[in-house]
């Protein structure tokens, strides 16, 4: 228990408190990788399975989310002509299309606080930040191989590839250490080549290619150019920032994004189903029923219920 109490996750840095990484969290997360880990026997295995319990329980969140914030941008891109030409119209008096779009939203039954439909993403925020700081510090992958180690019995242990999941993949070894001024200070120096941030980089690429929803509106310039810098910043500079990064945060990144895309294409799949069959509005169906009631009413008993609902 002590020694439990001097261990403290964070995001691989001083720079942020323990609370931030909320750490009893990350105990319970760790607790169940610990358990995963008796029954499977491979830490790798062990972590993409955690991830995806993980995935799994935050779904109903995540799906939610997702089908909010798709049904306000549709909202909104069917409200765009509308909005051009209350804005041609009203160029000269901004209160006054303040109040014309404040009318025309509420007439067409969209409110502002719908664009919060990405509050629930925020919630699983706590969940990923203490299974990142969980993963950053286990001190239980230290000199463990990944996969049970078949790497290494398979080349009679000539290879390092994952054969310590605390460590960087090891996939080729150059025999010698360069340092790259700048990038260096990123993500350390080169000592080889490390397969796991390339293929997470190729992951994010995939899913920013595949998963990122069309804009339902134009772009300015300057929207499009953040756009792309955003691009960049998750194919390149995060694979870059991995680079060095113990193997089995890189296994639990990689993971992770290829559920996330999976679960994504399910949930628009889903959408799409409701696209064509949505469900039926309440509202009519309880008018219907009532309808269907009162006809079955004998006229004297019709009336009698007609005075009664007056009264």
């Amino acid at each position: 228990m002590l020694f439990r109490s001097l261990v403290v996750f964070n995001l691989g840095g001083c720079w942020c408190v323990s609370w931030c990484t909320f750490q009893w969290l990350a105990r319970v997360l760790l607790w169940y990788l610990d358990l995963v880990h008796g029954i499977l026997g491979d830490w790798t295995l062990a972590i993409i399975l955690l991830v995806f319990t993980v995935r799994a329980v935050l779904h109903p969140i995540t799906r939610k989310s997702q089908i909010n914030m798709s049904r306000f941008g549709k909202r909104m891109a069917a409200l765009a002509p509308k909005q051009k030409k209350l804005q041609e119209q009203f160029a000269s008096d901004p209160k006054q299309l303040q109040v014309e779009m404040a009318r025309l939203m509420r007439e067409e039954g969209v409110s502002p606080t719908q664009a919060l439909g990405c509050l629930p993403t925020f919630l699983q925020t706590p969940v990923w930040m203490a299974l990142y700081a969980m993963l950053y510090f286990a001190f239980q992958f230290r000199h463990e191989p990944g996969f049970y180690g078949l790497i290494q019995t398979a080349t009679n242990g000539n290879w390092s590839f994952l054969a310590d999941l605390s460590a960087p993949d090891h996939f080729f070894e150059f025999g010698t250490t360069f340092h790259i001024p700048f990038i260096s200070g990123l993500m350390g120096d080169i000592t080889g080549i490390n397969l796991l941030p390339l293929i997470l980089g190729v992951v994010f690429w995939v899913q920013q290619k595949y998963m990122t929803p069309p804009a339902t509106t134009a772009l300015t310039p300057e929207q499009e150019m953040q756009q792309k810098m955003m691009k960049v910043m998750m194919v390149v500079m995060f694979p870059v920032m991995m680079y060095n990064a113990p193997s089995g945060l890189a296994v639990y990144f990689i993971t992770n994004s290829v559920l996330g895309i999976l679960e994504g294409r399910w949930i628009r799949a889903h959408m799409d189903e409701l696209d064509k069959n949505p469900p039926p509005d309440k509202k009519a169906v309880a008018a219907a029923r009532k309808k269907v009631a009162n006809e079955a009413l004998s006229p004297f008993d019709r009336e009698k219920e007609t005075k009664r609902f007056k009264e």
